[in-house]
């Protein structure tokens, strides 16, 4: 049974890790809160973050797309901003997290901060250079999310609070697909792959592919971005579509569970890869942008 001492509410992120602080016992940071209502977390008492301002999405004077951690995941699915935003793979992804009801109230930092493999926003927004903005009492803290995650379930917090992530302006010309295989749509995944390119002048300029729940944490395909980057368009074969395919899933650590095999989840990395490289591909040799 969850028998929590202490119900605190914090006004803005200093207070909220002053009062994670404060103690006495072991506290958690709660926002929307679906995972504690699963699981319900070894904690005394909880700092509600959601009158903490950090809530909203909203574009920077530099051009950055900034995800407030207390935004929900409808919140992504819906919002022009996000929509417009590297070809709307941001809200694609957030459309795919459980059922509607669950995305009213579920959070990108909750859904980043439970530090799961198999964290639903974490692949696409990888691949999107996504840097996490984290608050202690008197400053805030930003690095890359590729060192957010330290383990499963772990993460590079502490007692600190994630305020939100950015999304560099760069990137909204790019060009980003992702696809998420479970065995039910409310399921947790079994693979979760997400490409993004960045192509000028019939050039990969940029390539990024981000994997999920095939490894202890979300991860990078760092060697299979290698081989695209620089490649003429018309330069990527399909044998080279292999190659990337099959270095991405040499990449990966997948484990054997009761939803699928480790086996199983390497080889989807690969099938999953190669298709949402040659999807991009084909739509910029068919006029499109990326």
């Amino acid at each position: 049974m969850w028998n929590l001492q202490d119900y605190r509410f914090a006004a803005n992120p200093a207070e909220a890790v002053a009062l994670m602080r404060k103690g006495p016992g072991k506290g958690a940071y709660i926002a929307g809160g679906t995972d504690m209502l699963l699981e319900h977390p070894n904690c005394d008492f909880v700092v509600d973050i959601n009158r903490a301002g950090i809530g909203d999405v909203a574009v920077t004077p530099g051009g950055d797309l900034f995800l407030g951690a207390a935004a929900t995941l409808q919140n992504l699915e819906d919002n022009d901003f996000v929509t417009g935003f590297a070809g709307g793979a941001v809200s694609i992804a957030a459309s795919h997290c459980g059922n509607r009801p669950v995305r009213t109230t579920a959070t990108v930092g909750g859904n980043l901060c439970n530090a799961l493999p198999s964290a639903d926003m974490a692949p696409v927004l990888l691949a999107l250079d996504a840097t996490c903005y984290i608050a202690d009492e008197d400053s805030t803290e930003s690095l890359p999310l590729t060192d957010f995650f330290v383990g499963p379930r772990m993460t590079v917090l502490e007692d600190r609070l994630l305020v939100g992530v950015a999304l560099p302006a760069e990137c909204a010309g790019w060009r980003c697909l992702a696809h998420k295989l479970t065995r039910t749509a409310e399921d947790i995944s079994l693979v979760q792959v997400a490409v993004a390119l960045g192509v000028e002048d019939g050039r990969i300029q940029e390539a990024r592919i981000a994997l999920g729940a095939v490894a202890p944490v979300p991860m990078r395909a760092i060697l299979a971005e290698t081989m695209l980057i620089g490649q003429e368009i018309a330069a990527v074969t399909p044998d080279v579509l292999g190659d990337v395919a099959a270095i991405a899933a040499g990449e990966c650590e997948p484990r054997d569970d009761h939803r699928a095999s480790a086996e199983y989840r390497r080889h989807l990395v690969g099938v999953l890869t190669r298709r949402l490289v040659e999807g991009i591909l084909s739509d910029n040799r068919e006029g499109g942008t990326a």
